[in-house]
């Protein structure tokens, strides 16, 4: 499924990645999630289609039943996922794309994350509730924050959740409810990546560029970048970082910060995933265009030209 080069990933700076492959939806894409173990993409499109590809941008699954569906959340073994659909609807799916259970939130679900191993699922409501649940429907804990959360992970090898409202704060929650850290932010947000155990948090900060905090939310760094980034996701270890612009600008950046290589795409970014080793990425366009873009071969010193 590799895909003509287009010319704008050769007209920015940089070393150009090559498409290793490119999938399209049957209408606007809504949101992708990847489950980072296997390789897998699943996408959604505002038809309600339901998408799973493999590592080779192959179609493993596919549903058409998945209505209104505004967000979708997979965990990393591939074994489960959530959606959220319309205001305060979400639904947990298995491997297959089938919906095991669904139910109705109290307020409006503002966003939803699912852990690594498929367990667990936490909800953010517009009243500022956040629930955490377990996948077979059991209520484990709940907790207020002073702002609803737009943007929550799990931490990988700890249970805690990391989150970040809209405009003005970045925190920490144990699964207890006990709060690790709550901090000021200076700007508003477009997106939230957690590496690892939490130990780096990357935001998209719309005045003031990608940032960066520690495990105990303390600013470590800003990068810079020519526009309003709105999308940002980052490798397992953070070697490798990828940030959009409001302004349709793509940034793949390394761990100091410094540009390896930068484009203006052709529309706008819905959602941007980085690979856990930092070797490609996943940018989905609104359009529902999907690509694949590698640096993997040029690594190993034998790039392979696309066809």
């Amino acid at each position: 499924m590799a895909a003509a080069s287009p010319d704008w990933l050769h007209n920015g700076t940089g070393m150009a990645p090559r498409i290793a492959w490119a999938f399209s939806t049957d209408a606007e894409l809504v949101s992708l999630s990847m489950a980072c173990e296997t390789g897998d993409l699943f996408a959604v499109d505002q038809s309600g289609g339901l998408y799973q590809l493999n590592r080779e941008g192959r179609i493993g699954c596919l549903s058409r039943g998945l209505k209104n569906a505004r967000l979708l959340r997979w965990c990393d073994s591939g074994d489960a996922g959530v959606a959220v659909c319309g205001d305060d609807e979400f639904c947990v799916l298995d491997s297959r794309l089938n919906v095991l259970w669904s139910a109705d939130a109290p307020s409006r679900i503002v966003t939803a994350a699912i852990d690594a191993w498929g367990h667990n699922i936490a909800l953010t409501l517009e009243n500022c509730d956040n629930v955490l649940l377990s996948v077979d429907r059991e209520k484990l804990g709940q907790f207020r924050t002073l702002q609803p959360l737009k943007f929550l992970q799990f931490s990988v090898g700890k249970p805690r959740l990391i989150g970040a409202a809209e405009y003005g704060l970045l925190c920490c929650y144990r699964f207890n409810g006990r709060e690790v850290f709550a901090e000021k932010l200076w700007s508003t947000v477009g997106d939230l990546s957690v590496t690892e155990d939490g130990k780096q948090i990357f935001l998209a900060s719309h005045a003031h560029g990608v940032q960066q905090f520690d495990r105990h939310g303390t600013s470590q760094a800003s990068y810079i970048v020519e526009g309003t980034p709105n999308r940002v996701s980052a490798s397992f270890f953070g070697e490798r970082v990828v940030a959009s612009t409001i302004e349709r600008h793509l940034y793949w950046l390394d761990a100091d910060g410094a540009l390896l290589w930068a484009a203006e795409t052709p529309e706008p970014v819905v959602n941007l995933i980085c690979d856990p080793l930092g070797e490609w990425l996943i940018v989905g366009f609104q359009s529902g265009r999907v690509l694949r873009l590698d640096w993997e071969s040029d690594r190993a010193g034998s790039h392979r030209p696309s066809s």
